[in-house]
């Protein structure tokens, strides 16, 4: 079991999604989800907050959307990474979007539980290299 885990924030407006998410989360044993949030506003709140080392994020949300809620957190805390999620088809120009303004990845929704953890696992091990742990 890992010392300190990989602190992750879920930004999602669907409470279906967060729940999946949260349950790979959990399962991976090297992070653990800090908080959640319903909308982009949320989220830029939280992460001010809870300041943790992922927010996993959709695109597509009422009130400050996924890019808005990207682009003021990379402004505000460039140092959280963000993976952002898309459930919609045709979004390629919103990923490439979302890549320009900092996100480390784009999942499709339903998020692919497997390739979720491979991510998680990734970014503990890259977190746990920084600080020599």
């Amino acid at each position: 079991m890992p010392e300190k885990k990989l602190s992750v924030l879920l930004v999602d407006d669907s409470r279906t999604v967060i729940t999946q998410i949260e349950k790979v989360v959990t399962a991976t044993e090297v992070a653990e989800v800090v908080g959640t949030a319903s909308n982009g506003s949320e989220a830029i709140q939280k992460a001010s907050e809870l300041k943790p080392d992922l927010v996993i994020m959709d695109i597509v949300m009422p009130d400050v959307d996924g890019l808005g809620a990207l682009r003021m957190l990379q402004a505000k805390q460039p140092e959280i990474r963000v993976v952002m999620l898309s459930s919609v088809g045709g979004m390629a120009s919103k990923a490439e979007e979302a890549f320009r303004l900092g996100a480390i990845q784009v999942l499709g929704k339903p998020v692919d539980d497997e390739i979720l953890g491979a991510l998680l696992t990734q970014e503990y091990e890259r977190l746990a290299s920084q600080s020599g742990s």
